[in-house]
């Protein structure tokens, strides 16, 4: 059982060992998630059409890769490990994944979307709509190298919905899926191992403090009731925002700035993420509402476990918004 304790050693809050790795600038929610410090590989010739790379097996991976980086093709196997042993850190495995999971990295966008189209032809169009990023489906993540932080940043994204998937978790709230995904995009690397630093979300701060300074953000409702394939057909900022503010979510809930039944409720859900459980409490709650009301699933299991009170929810969040930017209001 995930208990409060664990999501403290998780977060890292007050460690010293994370303190001296990091800036002394640098507080609040940082973890240091060590992966074993030999990953046993093995490695043979791979390609995709004229494009030659690798295929790197691991304990918990088949990685394809035609990346044209060696120093970086050689760290991918520490690196992915290590973000498997964070994810299960968080988010203890319901089962072991019955075989290693496979991931595609191409150096190029065209070998990218011609995989995706013959990989996933109906959901194509949609995937093709990413400008800088990945996906994962039916267990497996695709992506394409753009530069190592940037790429290293999908890896770790799209491996927390590749692990969810591949160790037994039914469905998922997109609000928490794609929450957590973002949760583990922020790092340092420290012998090409990922030093977790989810505050320091350089990519998601910018959009959030913009939205937040234009009172722009995306209602709370709206957040909770819409998926990343919804999201990807609106405007450019709009995506960056939901995504800005999926992870803030997320952080939010993990902090000790959160309020005490906020945490615990949302422990609570992490236990029953993607069990029957949870979506028998989220069944009853939409089962109870009023004729003629009306809530998205993703909001049912947010009112169950964490509030019924969003507005004052959606108060409290813009006040932590405002410490972790630094604004002044």
């Amino acid at each position: 059982m995930l208990t409060r304790r664990r999501i403290r050693r998780w977060i890292g809050v007050g460690t010293p060992l994370a303190a001296l790795l990091l800036s002394a600038s640098c507080s609040g929610l940082i973890s240091r998630i060590e992966g074993p410090r030999s990953t046993e590989i093995e490695s043979e010739a791979w390609s995709y059409g004229r494009s030659e790379g690798t295929l790197t097996r691991t304990p918990h991976y088949l990685l394809y890769t035609t990346c044209r980086h060696p120093a970086f093709v050689k760290a991918l196997p520490d690196f992915m490990e290590t973000c498997y042993e964070a994810y299960g850190e968080l988010l203890p495995p319901a089962k072991a994944p019955g075989e290693p999971m496979k991931a595609y990295l191409f150096q190029s966008r065209p070998d990218w979307e011609r995989f995706t189209k013959e990989f996933s032809p109906a959901r194509a169009p949609t995937y093709l709509k990413i400008r800088r990023g990945g996906y994962s489906e039916r267990g497996v993540t695709v992506s394409h190298y753009s530069s190592q932080r940037g790429t290293l940043s999908i890896v770790a994204h799209e491996g927390l919905h590749q692990y969810l998937e591949a160790t037994g978790r039914g469905r998922i709230p997109a609000w928490i899926n794609e929450g957590l995904a973002c949760y583990f995009e922020s790092f340092d690397l420290v012998d090409n191992r990922p030093v977790f630093t989810p505050e320091r979300n350089t990519l998601r701060a910018p959009s959030l403090r913009e939205a937040l300074q234009q009172d722009d953000l995306i209602p709370l409702k709206e957040i909770l009731g819409t998926n990343a394939g919804a999201a990807v057909h609106r405007t450019t900022g709009h995506v960056r925002n939901y995504y800005a503010q999926e992870w803030s979510l997320v952080l939010f809930l993990l902090s000790d700035d959160a309020p005490s039944n906020y945490r615990e409720g949302f422990e609570k859900l992490l236990n029953d993420l993607g069990t029957v459980t949870m979506e028998q409490r989220a069944t009853s709650r939409l089962n109870a509402l009023a004729d003629g009301g009306t809530i998205s699933s993703g909001e049912a299991v947010f009112r169950v476990y964490i509030t019924e009170d969003l507005d004052q929810f959606d108060a409290d969040y813009r006040a932590f918004l405002i410490k972790l930017l630094k604004l002044h209001v």
